[in-house]
């Protein structure tokens, strides 16, 4: 018996980087490179899911906001920009500022810390750690590694991102409404929200130092010692890039 099964072609990804007046030779190239693909994907029984294609600008506001509507053609269906759209577990927005990624992440931990408020008089402090861990930090370290050390976001997130924490440890201790946080976070041996960004910062900077990063990363971060050979008291110092 022969059948013919079709797959969906799911999670692939078109890059194209260009510049603003050079906006119409991109479109085109796109939908040039768009009709190439559903030409292959007929030949080899793929289908393409035009319900969850989506076409996202990157670029910094001052430029955004001067672009004309884009939209892109596929399959006889046209798709404009979208300002923010899911992937693989994360909201990139177009100004990749992570706003709305930090805004769902906080409010999801924030549903989670108010059931276990409700129930925390059942448990003791071991159990509720553990429960701070499985369901609230390891959201909110994934987003700051992930959303605050590769991208431009603002301290406004990370004040979010702060307070989700603050209540997590008023509930893990039991606190009162006007109780010191910060003394708490520290009894609990949890680092606060600046300094966790300030620990990603420097274990990326020492495996740029030890060259355990891509080459791109690393050539950015060298000593003096590397660019001349003069004996400074700032030799083993790094050279930041201005």
């Amino acid at each position: 018996m022969h059948c013919n099964s079709t797959c969906y072609v799911d999670d692939k990804k078109l890059y194209l980087s260009f510049l603003l007046v050079r906006l119409a030779d991109a479109i085109k190239k796109l939908n040039e490179g768009l009709k190439s693909i559903c030409c292959q994907c007929c030949q080899k029984s793929l289908l393409i899911n035009t319900d969850k294609t989506k076409v996202l600008i990157i670029g910094i506001p001052q430029l955004l906001l001067c672009m004309p509507s884009v939209s892109i053609s596929i399959l006889g269906k046209e798709i404009t920009a979208v300002p923010v759209m899911w992937d693989l577990g994360i909201f990139i927005d177009q100004y990749l500022t992570y706003n709305e990624h930090v805004t769902q992440i906080a409010a999801k931990c924030l549903c989670k810390l108010m059931q276990i408020n409700r129930i925390k008089y059942l448990l003791d402090k071991t159990t509720l750690l553990l429960l701070m861990n499985a369901f609230v930090l390891c959201k909110l370290y994934m987003v700051l590694f992930y959303c605050m050390v590769y991208c431009n976001t603002n301290k406004s997130n990370a004040n979010k991102l702060q307070l989700v924490q603050n209540f997590a440890a008023w509930i893990t201790l039991g606190l009162r409404k006007f109780d010191y946080i910060s003394q708490g976070i520290r009894s609990l041996k949890w680092l606060s929200v600046k300094e966790r960004l300030y620990l990603n910062d420097a274990i990326m900077m020492c495996k740029c130092i030890n060259k355990s990063v891509l080459d791109y990363l690393a050539v950015n971060f060298l000593p003096p010692s590397h660019i001349h050979n003069r004996n400074t008291r700032f030799c083993n110092q790094l050279d930041i890039p201005r």
